[in-house]
């Protein structure tokens, strides 16, 4: 078996099922190693996730009987809905801003939460003050919200092994590290994932 024909052998059951259509055929990857393969599928429809999930863990179970190893990724493109601050986290939170981020993707929608430290806030205020996050909000709250939204897009723009499900783990921390990592190399946009 080549990876092609994993691909072929895939979507032909997906398809089979009436997913095909929901498949972002440019984030796929179906990958061929010495000990055996991997795949990772896309949808644009997390509703129709458990679906994908079940076929393709009867393809892997074929296969394992033909003595085929495969590693499987079945996830969802998901985009940012809302960004809504909640205020101070719980105490003992050490100076945390909670904040629930909804997110959507096709039929299917989820919230997760996202913590702010302190010195991550002052972090956002301060590029603000400076002048990078203009284009981004008109006043330093919204200034906060957007970065936070930029940095969910963020966390769910990884594929592969690295991927965020977000229906799975719903709590991220933004630090001041990964501020200014965001910073630097994300680029600020309201696109997807």
């Amino acid at each position: 078996m080549t990876s092609g024909e994993l691909e072929n052998l895939i979507k032909s059951r997906l398809g089979a099922a009436d997913l095909a259509q929901f498949l972002d055929e440019g984030k796929e990857q179906y990958l061929e190693f010495p000990d055996g393969f991997f795949a990772e599928v896309v949808l644009r429809d997390g509703s129709r996730l458990p679906d994908a999930q079940r076929i393709l863990r009867g393809v892997k179970e074929e296969l394992g009987k033909q003595g085929v190893e495969l590693s499987v990724i079945v996830r969802a493109i998901w985009e940012v809905v809302s960004v809504q601050s909640v205020g101070a986290a719980p105490p003992g939170s050490n100076g945390f801003h909670r904040f629930l981020v909804g997110l959507r993707s096709g039929g299917r929608e989820c919230t997760v939460t996202v913590d702010v430290t302190g010195l991550a806030v002052a972090g956002i205020l301060n590029a603000f003050r400076a002048g990078s996050l203009k284009e981004m909000a008109p006043d330093e709250p919204s200034a906060i919200s957007a970065v936070v939204g930029e940095f969910v897009r963020y966390e769910l723009s990884h594929g592969g092994e690295s991927y965020w499900d977000p229906t799975l783990d719903s709590e991220l921390t933004l630090n001041e590290n990964a501020l200014s990592y965001l910073l630097i190399h994300a680029p600020t946009e309201s696109g997807s994932s």
